[in-house]
């Protein structure tokens, strides 16, 4: 087996019992004792303990591997102490030999500084303290052991041996300290008895001897002569009773103090008196809080107590000469006395004036618009002797107990008079009165109204006859109910309901003086105004030349009414026509009017009326050489949309394509997509035959191409007679003749508007048909048409 000490071990311990009396304390593990070598496993712990020392088993106890012992005290000085020895075997297994191990355990006593007294005394017992004491009598002291010292921070302790002082002579040199402050509460003095640790094994023990000393409490009683109180004029509804104690200087108690009632008059209550009933902290309780409202006339007496053990904490508590003693709570073991005196209140008789009254309501028209102000005094149970009025809202003059109402008010007045009454004794008493005065509700007088029904428009507040007051609502047919007084209709307000026919009632609810209410009737009847129809608009062109208004209502509306000239246009006649010859391209409006019946306005509609006026196309002089063969469509024109006609009064436009011809005239007009159209323009035709020149100089002449390639290129294949752009010989002169020769003088071809062009190829009789060689070819060509003289030239024909 692996992991023992040595053969014997050293182990000291303190023994921690330091009362023989108790015995023998098991408080050790014999195998804390043990611990393994460096390298070697743990000890085993199946192994068997046992005690091999001398002492009687009386002295120590084993059982298993715990162990324990006290150590007797016997004054041993420098320490008291046991050894004790054991044996610790653990058995071999297969061929491991039995390991055992020896240890030796030391069992020191510690020292005991003894069991410490303390002494709560009171102030007025002190003298029997004036004596010299010995602290290490067992009276103060007990069970210490020899050899400790006194700590010398206590009072009169001259050397760590003097243990000698005397009560009363430390508290004397306290009050003549600056330490000292009155209304400290208590003063503790502590002496400490030290001794010091004999073996580094167990701690030094010190004991603390106190003298705490409270304060006596100082005397107080009550002001003189005892309070007289008059409940009825005195302005305080409670009162304390503490303001009426007086006491020493410096010394005033507050907490933990008690008021009791000793004696009251037959009758009478404990005036609400708050006790300390619970004996917690308070800051209310000491000042014995009573209810001068609940006083009937009489004696009261009243005794205020302070306990001086739950006083103590009130003053800050003085602790002298090491730690806390003095606790800041309770301390019931106070020895002081407790102090009392007793408290005499008289409450003096009174007439009774009455109970303040507010919140009363009154009719001007009440009782014949006269009251008596004491029969609106509310009371206690008891009859209101008669006093004085003074009208405390108009100065405090006085005033008699009859009081006229007033009348004709517009907003409720209110009131506040004061009545007093005053006794033999002194006693005055008064009671306020306040009420307020309401006019009688007034729903002003019944009234008619006629409203037109396209303007249903009226406040019904406003028909009512006489002086209605504003605070009434109205109720009429279909459930009708208002918001407030006025009662509003409009017929453009999509949050207010429709006006409709019937009664209306306005009602003015009773107030809190007058509680019956007043109605009046707003009869409402409708006037149909006459159905006119909707507004018009419509368009016409200026060249119309007028309409008449009456034409464009709807086939509904009556004719018996009258157009207006809106827009002072002046074009309006008295029976209703608009003549356009003055207006220009803009839209004119006119009304139409129809009288109706009061209260409805006028019924009317708006004529807008849309005059196009198109401006006349503006054509340059129009000049065409004869061989464009002009068309109507190649007149030039500043506008995009017109019309051509043949004659001024044409009602259909030409609607073909004609040639031009000199000399001609036709009429041109703007027109719109709605077929307005302009005035019609005179436009003339100029053309020029060949040889004749255009205005600006240009000559009209026809010049053929110079020559033909029929190769079938699509450039000159033929000798051309239309050139676009550049002249139009079938359409120019249709009744042409062209004739072409060849250089030897020979006719190869004639054509006219009937035969196809030439295209290299001859169609006389002799070579009909034949492809004609290449060379210079003549021509001559025949307009035969007015003044154009034949043209003659040559070309040349290329194969």
């Amino acid at each position: 087996m692996q992991g023992f000490l040595p053969p014997l071990v050293f182990f000291p311990v303190c023994d921690t019992n330091d009362d023989c009396s108790v015995g023998i304390e098991i408080d050790l593990d014999l195998f804390d004792t043990l611990e393994s070598r460096q390298g070697e496993a743990l000890p085993h712990l199946n192994g068997v303990w046992e005690y091999t020392g001398s002492l009687p088993a009386s002295e120590y106890i084993l059982d298993g591997s715990s162990f324990g012992a006290t150590i007797a005290k016997n004054n041993g000085f420098p320490i008291d102490s046991k050894d004790f020895t054991f044996r610790y075997t653990v058995g071999g297994v297969g061929t491991c030999a039995t390991e055992v191990v020896n240890v030796k355990i030391t069992i020191v006593r510690p020292v005991s500084a003894g069991y410490a007294s303390e002494y709560n005394i009171c102030e007025s017992d002190i003298s029997t303290w004036d004596q010299v004491i010995d602290l290490r009598d067992d009276q103060y002291l007990n069970q210490e052991d020899d050899g400790g010292e006194w700590d010398q921070d206590g009072q009169q302790i001259t050397s760590p041996t003097d243990s000698q002082i005397n009560v009363k002579e430390v508290y004397d040199a306290f009050l003549a300290s600056p330490q000292n402050t009155p209304g400290y509460g208590c003063v503790a003095f502590l002496y400490t008895y030290r001794v010091g640790s004999r073996s580094p094994v167990c701690l030094s023990s010190e004991a603390t001897v106190v003298f705490r000393i409270f304060e006596e409490l100082k005397p107080f009683q009550q002001k003189s002569p005892p309070e007289e109180v008059c409940p009825a004029s005195d302005t305080r509804e409670q009162m304390d009773l503490f303001d009426l104690l007086e006491f020493t200087p410096n010394y005033i108690y507050t907490n933990y103090s008690a008021w009791t009632l000793e004696s009251r008059p037959v009758g009478a209550t404990d005036l609400n008196l708050q006790l300390n009933t619970d004996g917690a902290l308070s800051t209310e309780e000491h000042l014995g809080k009573i209810d001068l409202n609940d006083a009937i006339p009489g004696r009261y007496e009243f005794r205020y107590t302070v306990t001086p053990d739950k006083d103590c904490s009130a003053y800050g508590i003085q602790t002298l000469y090491g730690g806390s003693v003095c606790s800041p709570s309770l301390n019931d073991s106070n020895p002081c006395s407790s102090l009392s005196t007793l408290v005499i209140l008289d409450v003096l008789d009174f007439n009774y004036a009455g109970e303040d009254t507010s919140g009363v309501h009154l009719c001007e028209t009440f009782n014949n618009g006269e009251v008596s102000l004491r029969s609106l005094l509310r009371d206690n149970g008891s009859s209101i002797a008669t006093g004085v009025w003074t009208d405390t809202s108009n100065g405090g003059v006085v005033v008699n107990d009859i009081f006229t109402l007033p009348s004709g008010m517009i907003t409720p007045q209110n009131f506040s008079f004061t009545h007093t009454t005053t006794h033999p004794s002194g006693c005055s008493d008064s009671a306020i009165l306040e009420f307020s005065v309401y006019k009688e509700p007034d729903a002003g007088e019944d009234a008619t109204g006629v409203v037109c029904s396209d303007n249903r428009k009226v406040t019904l507040f406003s028909l009512l006859e006489g002086t209605p007051d504003p605070t009434g609502i109205w109720t009429g047919p279909f459930g009708y109910v208002s918001t407030d007084h006025l009662g509003v209709f409009d017929i453009n307000d999509y949050t207010l309901p429709i006006l409709g026919e019937g009664d209306y009632i306005y009602t003015v609810s009773g107030n809190l003086g007058c509680n019956t209410p007043d109605e009046s009737v707003v009869s409402i009847s409708i006037v149909e105004p006459v159905v006119i129809g909707n507004d018009r608009s419509e368009t016409f062109c200026k060249i119309d030349g007028s309409v008449n208004l009456y034409s464009l209502l709807d086939r509904d509306t009556p004719r018996t009414g009258v157009f207006e000239d809106t827009d002072n246009t002046g074009a309006l006649s008295q029976d209703g026509i608009v003549n356009f010859e003055t207006l220009t391209n803009n839209i004119y409006n006119y009304r139409y009017v129809l009288e109706n019946a009061l209260p409805c306005d006028q019924s009317s509609l708006n004529v807008a009326v849309q005059i196009v006026d198109l401006p006349m196309p503006v054509v340059p002089t129009q000049e065409f050489c004869i061989l464009d063969a002009a068309k109507l469509e190649d007149i030039e024109v500043d506008v995009l949309n017109y019309n051509w006609y043949e004659t001024q009064e044409s009602e259909m436009p030409i609607v073909d394509n004609p040639i031009l011809l000199d000399n001609q005239k036709y009429y041109i007009a703007t027109v719109d997509t709605d077929n307005c159209e302009s005035e019609r323009l005179e436009v003339w035709i100029k053309i020029l035959n060949t040889g004749e020149r255009f205005t600006n100089g240009e000559l009209c002449t026809l010049d053929f191409q110079d020559g033909v390639s029929p190769n079938g290129d699509n450039q000159n294949d033929t000798f051309d007679l239309l050139i676009e752009g550049v002249y139009n010989i079938p359409e120019a002169f249709p009744e042409y003749d062209l004739k072409i020769y060849n250089r030897y003088g020979s006719l190869v071809y004639e054509g006219n508007n009937n035969t196809d062009e030439f295209r290299g190829e001859s169609n006389v009789s002799v070579r009909l048909g034949d492809d004609l060689p290449s060379g210079i070819y003549f021509y001559i060509f025949t307009p035969n048409f007015e003044n154009n003289l034949p043209i003659q030239g040559s070309f040349y024909l290329s194969r």
